[in-house]
């Protein structure tokens, strides 16, 4: 009887994400992925069309998720004028999110060189970056007063944030070591960025 096609395929995905977790994109060796599923590499061409299309669905769920958050996060600015970031739990919600795509996390931040996927952290500094300047704007169209920061200095703030909290994922944190860092990122960056919105701290 001809082997199961949806289990095969099964395993083809756990070899591959092992093999990206553990040699990055531009070193994992698709001859060890067949090797190790138990079949040839052109039967493996026969589930994906490349590297770049096995590594794109490891990690699609993920960025799928990203962007409804990121999206979720937007739709709360431009619909009220009131609206304040600081009154929200960021460092629990980023934990649980990272943790909850923990593996696609990891692919994108630590593994993925060489892939078309190795923007990933700079696109989401420069979605951060635009995100508080797109608030400036709000809270001055509300008659607010907030202090002028340059495109430079946003981006600096922007990568300061980001990469702090991926420190979680560079350095393999569980996910309660992930929480005290979060918070930790927060005690440390939340005040000065309040000052920056003349928000009340």
């Amino acid at each position: 009887m001809p082997k199961d096609k949806t289990e095969t395929h099964v395993r083809i995905v756990r070899c591959m994400r092992e093999e990206f977790l553990a040699h990055g994109y531009e070193k994992a060796s698709l001859n060890r992925v067949s090797a190790r599923v138990g079949i040839t590499t052109a039967g493996l061409y026969r589930h994906f069309a490349n590297k770049e299309d096995m590594f794109a669905h490891l990690v699609q769920d993920t960025l799928d998720a990203f962007r409804k958050l990121a999206d979720s996060g937007k739709a709360g600015m431009e619909i009220d004028a009131e609206y304040n970031p600081f009154d929200f739990d960021w460092a629990s919600a980023w934990v649980d999110f990272i943790y909850e795509h923990y593996e696609g996390m990891k692919l994108l931040i630590c593994c993925s060189k060489g892939s078309p996927f190795e923007s990933f952290e700079e696109d989401l500094i420069q979605m951060e970056a635009e995100g508080n300047r797109a608030y400036v704007e709000a809270l001055r169209r509300a008659g607010k007063r907030t202090k002028e920061i340059s495109d430079m200095q946003w981006h600096m703030l922007s990568t300061a944030y980001v990469h702090l909290l991926f420190e979680a994922v560079r350095h393999d944190m569980t996910k309660d070591e992930a929480m005290r860092h979060a918070r930790f990122v927060s005690d440390l960056l939340y005040p000065g960025w309040r000052r920056l919105f003349e928000l009340e701290t």
